[in-house]
């Protein structure tokens, strides 16, 4: 039974490694020596803060009630845009590399959590629940996570921030961090001894790099083991970041992860508070750093954001997961412990929570009676798959067919132009007189939909309605709340932006990366006058 414990610990660890969970005793240190070298510096830093499924309502909620004074500080000094769209799929390694690329999965090559790699035709799995690793492959899904994901699924022809930019900066408990520094990642001893990952792993990261245990900032630190989540959580990031403000080191650009409050809505619902407070626990131990709150937004531009939204789900615990087996029992579905196809295996299933790809590997099965038979679950609010150089779209919830490709004489808010064939309901969209496309309950879908249908030629792609998540073989579940869709629950977050009038062209992830740029490579006194008002 202890074999089995320690067993049970290690993945734990894998799986926080992904997940992002813990506490840690804080340092109680409120000193700032460096503040005139912050000043005087010719760019001013930008602090990037993630808040781990931030949404705005409770966000409002939380400052409503006193609760969150560093947030509200921020919000009343600052900037605050409530519908921040987020990345399709809407999960933490898609829209990391997404934030940091600026590019839409077809281009930075990650799916999601779970998919099946194009080039290596296998499935890859970066965590998604304990279960589920399990079955696929301890070794496997540490190798993918902590190995390859970004040295080698993220795309090596788009640059990240990172290397985008000629200059220091720093990613502290970030999942996507490829630089153009060398870093090591050292394992922690409960993974050296059951053998399932090498001592060190030589990886491309930032100058300043953290990623809990396994590489820290600040050497000195206190030790972080199983009881404090191997650094995964809010207050270790806390400390990195003051270590470099203590220190002098800030560079002009650091992102870093608050990660407790996801688990808190996983758990507890949307409505839950309790993590965005603790989040703000830590925020005002940061600005308490300078001699006073006022100064922290003179010297340094501060970003609080969330990463994805979350979509409650309902308390019928038998109706609320949707399986995808049951919908397609009629065909053979790759079991994911084999990671790459049998000859015979018809369908490889792989679910993000509130969407799921589903690949038609069969060349002798018709994609139309596999979408035909999807159609018969009501809850499917899109069925979306590649015809003819258009990627077309069906619901489980109304007759009709929608098509639809780039380019055209139709133009949506972001200034992108789009072919519409068909019946604009599928995708809640509307087209006034003057040729311009509204979206409606799933914000800037044509976009998102068409930026993942590159993973294959024969995919379909799925996302269900609001208050249900969709399960296969062995997918975690969550009690309180899920994500992953196009719906605007899952896709929209708040964005607190401090220091700067500067703001990005569109209110989309995908559009950070140019602004941050220009912010990093715009002179301190000229920012005033270029910036550009919201």
């Amino acid at each position: 039974m202890i074999w089995i414990g320690l067993i049970g610990l290690l993945i734990i660890l894998f799986f926080i490694l992904i997940g992002y969970t813990g506490s840690q005793a804080s340092r109680n240190k409120e000193t700032f020596a460096n503040k005139e070298a912050l000043a005087a510096a010719p760019v001013k830093p930008i602090i990037l803060l993630i808040i781990d499924s931030l949404m705005d309502a409770p966000l409002r909620e939380a400052i409503q009630l006193g609760k969150t004074p560093a947030l509200r500080f921020l919000k009343e000094r600052g900037q605050y845009h409530p519908r921040v769209v987020t990345s399709f799929p809407s999960m933490s390694v898609s829209i990391d590399s997404t934030l940091l690329t600026g590019t839409p999965p077809n281009q930075h090559q990650i799916y999601g959590l779970v998919y099946m790699d194009p080039q290596e035709q296998r499935m890859v799995n970066f965590g998604t629940g304990l279960k589920e690793t399990l079955k696929f492959g301890t070794r496997t899904v540490l190798k993918d996570s902590l190995q390859r994901l970004n040295q080698v699924c993220l795309n090596p022809d788009v640059k990240t921030i990172h290397e985008a930019f000629d200059g220091p900066t720093a990613s502290i408990n970030a999942l996507i961090y490829r630089g153009p520094h060398q870093q090591t990642l050292t394992a922690p001893w409960l993974g050296r001894l059951f053998r399932l990952m090498p001592k060190t792993i030589a990886t491309m990261a930032t100058r300043y790099f953290s990623f809990g245990a396994m590489a820290k900032i600040d050497h000195n630190s206190r030790p972080t083991g199983p009881l404090s989540r191997f650094g995964f959580h809010d207050t270790f990031t806390r400390n990195e970041i003051s270590h470099l403000l203590e220190s002098g080191q800030l560079p002009p650009f650091t992102i870093a992860y608050f990660p407790r409050n996801d688990d808190y809505v996983h758990q507890k619902g949307t409505s839950e508070i309790k993590g965005i407070v603790k989040a703000d626990e830590e925020l005002q131990a940061l600005l308490n750093l300078f001699p006073s709150w006022d100064e922290a937004v003179d010297d340094v531009i501060w970003i609080v954001m969330g990463d994805s939204g979350q979509v409650p789900i309902i308390p019928n615990r038998k109706e609320a997961y949707i399986d995808l087996r049951k919908s397609l029992h009629p065909y053979r579905i790759m079991p994911i412990k084999q990671k790459k196809p049998r000859p015979d295996d018809q369908l490889v299933i792989c679910c993000n929570e509130r969407m799921a790809y589903i690949y038609v590997l069969d060349e002798q099965l018709d994609l139309a009676e596999v979408i035909t038979t999807l159609k018969q679950e009501p809850k499917l609010d899109i069925i979306a798959w590649n015809d003819q150089g258009r990627v077309s779209c069906v619901s489980g919830q109304m007759e009709g067919h929608l098509s639809f490709k780039e380019g055209g004489s139709l133009a949506d808010e972001y200034d992108q132009t789009w072919d519409l064939i068909g019946d604009l309901v599928i995708l809640d969209l509307s087209v006034d007189d003057q040729n311009r496309i509204t979206y409606g309950i799933f914000p800037d879908v044509l976009a998102r939909l068409a930026g993942v249908m590159g993973t294959s030629e024969r995919v379909i792609v799925v996302t269900v309605s609001p208050g249900y998540e969709m399960v296969s073989e062995a997918s975690p579940t969550h009690s309180g709340a899920s994500h992953g869709s196009l719906h605007h629950l899952d896709s929209l977050v708040p964005m607190i932006i401090c220091g700067t009038d500067s703001c990005p062209s569109y209110m989309r992830v995908i559009d950070l990366k140019p602004w941050l740029l220009k912010l990093l490579t715009t002179p301190r006194k000229q920012k005033k006058e270029n910036a550009q008002n919201p």
